[in-house]
């Protein structure tokens, strides 16, 4: 698997199949590349992002991890923190105003959803479906030996 050099303090980066830190990890995959795992949150949009990921035309994806699995045995699994895309506009209630996110366009939805990913940097894109992932992860770290689930909650053309 290749990485792109981010996070910038080679401290900072963690190793997308670790299952030892607690702490809610993220990644960023862009083309056929991803970052390492790193546990502050990024916020899609963030052009700073272009001094690590060459702007080009790709697709990041932004996403949290949320279980490792080895030899078909759960490691560990992480709750999932992120949202994902805004796929319905809320109920609207008389004399209420709301700040919401705005609706997130339908090749946004298509692209967000559970991922899984092994170290040879093969993945496959799932739906939304949580357990379907999980069952995917299992599946996958058997051939592997060790396989990620992760959570893509954004994406952005980056170009």
């Amino acid at each position: 698997m290749d990485f792109y050099p981010y996070p910038p303090a080679p401290g900072a980066r963690i190793d997308p199949f670790d299952a030892t830190r607690a702490a809610a990890q993220y990644i960023v995959y862009g083309g056929d590349k991803s970052t390492y795992a790193f546990t502050d949150r990024l916020e899609p949009a963030d052009f700073y992002l272009s001094e690590w990921i060459p702007l080009g035309y790709k697709v990041l994806q932004y996403a949290q991890k949320a279980a490792v699995y080895k030899q078909g045995t759960l490691v560990r699994e992480w709750p999932q923190v992120e949202a994902g895309p805004r796929r319905e506009q809320p109920e609207k209630v008389p004399g209420v105003k709301r700040k919401t996110r705005p609706l997130a366009s339908s090749w946004q939805i298509n692209a967000c959803g559970y991922l899984i990913a092994q170290p040879s940097g093969e993945r496959q894109r799932l739906g939304y479906d949580r357990d379907e992932a999980m069952e995917a992860g299992a599946l996958a770290s058997l051939g592997s030996d060790t396989a990620a689930v992760w959570f893509v909650y954004a994406v952005e053309n980056w170009h």
